[in-house]
């Protein structure tokens, strides 16, 4: 049985500018014209292989587009790979995994019952760290 791997979208997966944010968080085409994060497609497809990979995100709660924009989002650039495997929430905790990978501690990261993969920080600051440690 495969472990269960759960990524965040924003800042893990796409680009997060926290500025662009706070100003763009509402506009029509934000979320699904986001730019993948370095290395972040190629390293979602070998966890694929490797792991049962889910995409766990949280919306924002203020702009229905953003839910539909975000799975188009992972149409466009993760395809089969992700068919049918992104949950938008805001209660992480509540879902079963072994690992998740956030950028945040928020939206029940903090109390995730299994390992945090802290994206973007000192140990995990890109892909290519994660990968060395997960595959």
């Amino acid at each position: 049985m495969k472990k269960i791997v759960l990524i965040d979208m924003d800042g893990v997966l796409a680009e997060n500018d926290s500025v662009n944010f706070k100003k763009r968080k509402y506009d029509i085409g934000y979320f699904k014209n986001k730019k993948p994060l370095n290395g972040a497609v190629e390293a979602f497809k070998k966890l694929a292989k490797k792991y049962e990979c889910h995409i766990v995100s949280t919306p924002v709660w203020g702009n229905p587009n953003c839910w539909k924009e975000k799975r188009e989002w992972i149409e466009i650039y993760l395809g089969e790979d992700a068919h049918k495997k992104l949950t938008l929430t805001h209660n992480k905790h509540l879902f079963i995994g072994d690992i998740i990978i956030d950028d945040t501690t928020n939206y029940g990261v903090d109390k995730f019952k299994g390992r945090h993969i802290h994206f973007g920080q000192e140990r995990f600051p890109d892909w290519n760290t994660v990968l060395k440690d997960l595959i």
